[in-house]
């Protein structure tokens, strides 16, 4: 499929910021959300010598912000939609406020949800064909203690992507999940409160032009599920034929080394 409007959210740096160079570079005409205009306008500047760029400041943790990408969707009928933006938080649930952990949910769920049917309601009305390609991850395959919002949030993203996907495939609209395992980005820093204790995940980790490839690769194949790279998907299968108790001990540890311990957060008292 040859495509001639991307919109990307979490533009700004990582694996969305990679996208960005790699689509320009295929010709593809741009429109670019995320929170951080500076890095937005940094974006731009370098890739408008390339390809048309646009861009537009949301945070999609509310709905003001979410009504402003839908509507921009609507408006510029992107025959390429890339659901990157989202974060999680290493720790378990009950060490944060429930609203930072609703907050999750609104960003990787219920964003992504909002933008998928905007997309394709508008893709459809058009008559236009596109591919909306949601960010997921391997974590998504796991039950994983100290991380639990964010793998069920992407555990739902595959679920729905898939879902969506048998729906939208008459109407030449496919909707997608990528799964990559852990990528060189600010990602573990946020998660961590602000610096990851230990790093020893770094060796297995790849780069955020590396999932970029992987990604467009996906695309052009329009695969409707996709683990990489090979590592996590032999992980993911393994982890199959493990007592579930075992590699959620496993991976529960593993994120333990990453930040600093926590405190549970009292509830209301009664």
């Amino acid at each position: 499929m040859q495509f001639t409007k991307a919109l990307i959210t979490g533009a700004s740096s990582g694996i969305g910021e990679a996208l960005c160079h790699l689509l320009a570079q295929q010709g593809i005409e741009l429109c670019l959300t995320g929170r951080n205009e500076k890095r937005l306008q940094r974006l731009q500047a370098d890739l408008q010598h390339h390809v048309p760029t646009s861009y537009f400041v949301a945070d999609i943790a509310t709905p003001e912000g979410r009504q402003k990408v839908s509507a921009r969707i609507g408006e510029f009928v992107p025959d390429l939609l890339i659901n990157n933006a989202g974060f999680g938080l290493y720790g378990d649930a009950l060490t944060y406020d429930s609203d930072v952990q609703a907050e999750i949910v609104q960003v990787n769920v219920v964003a992504a949800l909002e933008f998928m049917l905007a997309a394709g309601r508008s893709l459809i009305s058009c008559q236009k064909k596109g591919v909306i390609l949601n960010v997921s991850s391997s974590a998504a395959f796991e039950i994983l203690p100290s991380f639990a919002v964010y793998t069920a949030s992407k555990a739902f993203i595959n679920s729905c992507s898939q879902s969506l996907d048998f729906e939208m495939r008459p109407y030449g609209v496919r909707v997608l999940a990528a799964c990559p395992g852990m990528v060189k980005t600010a990602f573990a820093d946020r998660a961590a409160g602000g610096e990851v204790l230990s790093r020893d995940q770094d060796e297995i980790s790849m780069s955020p032009a590396f999932a970029a490839q992987a990604i467009w690769k996906q695309i052009q194949q329009a695969k409707p599920l996709h683990i990489f790279d090979w590592r996590y998907r032999l992980m993911v299968e393994i982890s199959r034929f493990i007592p579930k108790k075992w590699v959620a001990w496993f991976l529960k540890k593993s994120i333990e080394k990453r930040y600093p311990k926590r405190a549970f957060k009292s509830g209301p008292k009664g």
